[in-house]
């Protein structure tokens, strides 16, 4: 009776830290990234992924068939919502997987308090990929440790299919597992379930004639393009201290115990790193957090010496508290990023002057407008404005743009990408439009221009 009573404790406590995690996520500004929106509509309205819809990622519920528009992410608030949702079922998968990791459930509540406390402070305010990665990689990790490893390669499968920086990750434990002398067999079916979706997802990509432009945009884009323009590599040294010092906790399993029992959880902790290398953004380190985490629990509780594990958590608490402070000052409120007053009046103001699917042009504006006006790109082409897409798609959007002669253009005049106006990096698509269309009316630093006739 008092072992079951003790059970029912736990679950008691870990449903009162998704309570209090789910309430905090409400309280928190919010940034749902816009190819959440305008992806899925595009694609669900007949652009095809990779020809026209010009992106860089592997397609998850972006531009597959079944996608976050047709599930039902079409507005910040269900965004708000599959974010908790998400985070409710990471905390639970976190705590099985610590729970066999732990051998115990109630000190897997300790993985679960320090996910509550570093998950909003990691970006856990921004809706992206990454946030769902958690979800695939620890029933990964955890059938990887039962040794059920058909069903451990499906999830990696599925991981990749959502973005391809988890193929380090697959490859480290393909080579672990040859090194570790598993069976032919344990191999070949990690690599059938590993294999699985991703075949599926180029099946479909074949199905649709795309296969060539996504094997640009994805291998040859990111390598030569985007590898020298786009990426952003680490600038401040505050970010730097922050990764730092709540991964460093996660090395001490190497200090006090085996690392032979721990080289699985080590393997995903470096594997699920990966995409930080390109892009500093703390969104990046949500699908590595669950396991910096297991490895910081797995390490405090194996210190012995009461002086040493005094002073650590000592440490530990009195800075993660100074953060945690200076984290909600700065994160509490209403607002949500691209869905402000702005964005909402443009969008009114584009269904005033288009008609249903009508094609028009976004310029320099939020790109999502197009979602939220019920409105299409013109020249069924579609590629965010960043300098280094622009230098490859310049000629193409142009194209489409003399095509179509879309009766509506909304453009930012003051958009700009770290100090350059979008003027200055698409030329010939700012001449076309300053030599055939006038302003009728503006929100802010937002036109809207109508062509000439």
């Amino acid at each position: 009776m008092n072992h079951i009573s003790q059970e029912k404790i736990v679950y008691l406590i870990l449903g009162l830290m998704l309570i209090v995690h789910s309430f905090v996520l409400t309280k928190l500004i919010f940034f749902p990234y816009p190819e959440l929106f305008i992806y899925p509509y595009l694609a669900n309205n007949g652009l095809k992924p990779y020809s026209e819809i010009l992106d860089q990622h592997f397609p998850g519920l972006l531009l597959l068939p079944v996608n976050f528009n047709n599930l039902g992410m079409t507005t910040p608030e269900m965004a708000r919502v599959w974010l908790i949702a998400t985070i409710i079922l990471t905390h639970i998968l976190l705590f099985i997987c610590a729970k066999v990791l732990l051998k115990s459930s109630r000190k897997a509540l300790m993985v679960n308090l320090l996910y509550l406390i570093w998950q909003p402070f990691f970006d856990g305010w921004v809706l992206w990929i990454d946030t769902f990665l958690p979800l695939f990689l620890l029933p990964a990790f955890y059938f990887t440790q039962r040794k059920k490893l058909f069903l451990s390669g499906i999830f990696l499968g599925l991981a990749i299919v959502f973005k391809q920086t988890i193929i380090p990750l697959s490859g480290f434990l393909f080579i672990y597992f040859i090194i570790s002398k598993h069976s032919i067999k344990s191999i070949f079916y990690y690599s059938l379930g590993l294999l699985t979706p991703i075949v599926i997802m180029l099946l479909y990509i074949l199905g649709i004639g795309v296969f060539w432009d996504f094997w640009y945009w994805n291998l040859v884009f990111n390598l030569f393009v985007y590898a020298k323009s786009g990426a952003k590599s680490f600038v401040q040294p505050g970010f730097l201290t922050r990764i730092v010092f709540v991964y460093i906790f996660s090395l001490l399993p190497l200090i006090f115990r085996s690392r032979n029992k721990l080289i699985l959880l080590y393997i995903f902790l470096l594997g699920s790193s990966v995409s930080i290398i390109d892009r500093a953004d703390f969104v990046h380190l949500q699908p590595s957090l669950p396991f910096v985490l297991l490895a910081t629990s797995f390490g405090l509780l194996a210190i012995k010496n009461r002086k040493i594990i005094i002073s650590i958590i000592l440490i530990y608490s009195v800075v993660a508290i100074w953060w945690q402070v200076t984290f909600y000052k700065g994160h509490l409120g209403d607002k949500v990023f691209f869905f402000d007053e702005q964005s909402l009046s443009v969008s009114n103001k584009i269904k005033q002057n288009t008609s249903f699917h009508e094609r028009i042009f976004i310029y320099g504006a939020v790109s999502h407008l197009y979602q939220m006006s019920n409105t299409l790109p013109a020249g069924n082409i579609f590629v965010f404005q960043f300098p280094w897409f622009l230098k490859v798609t310049e000629d193409r959007i142009l194209a489409g743009l003399i095509q179509d002669k879309p009766k509506i253009i909304v453009y930012d005049s003051e958009y700009n990408i770290e100090g350059v106006k979008l003027s200055e990096f698409s030329k010939k698509i700012y001449q076309y439009i300053e030599s055939n269309y006038k302003k009728i009316d503006n929100v802010n630093s937002i036109q809207i221009l109508q062509r000439i006739y």
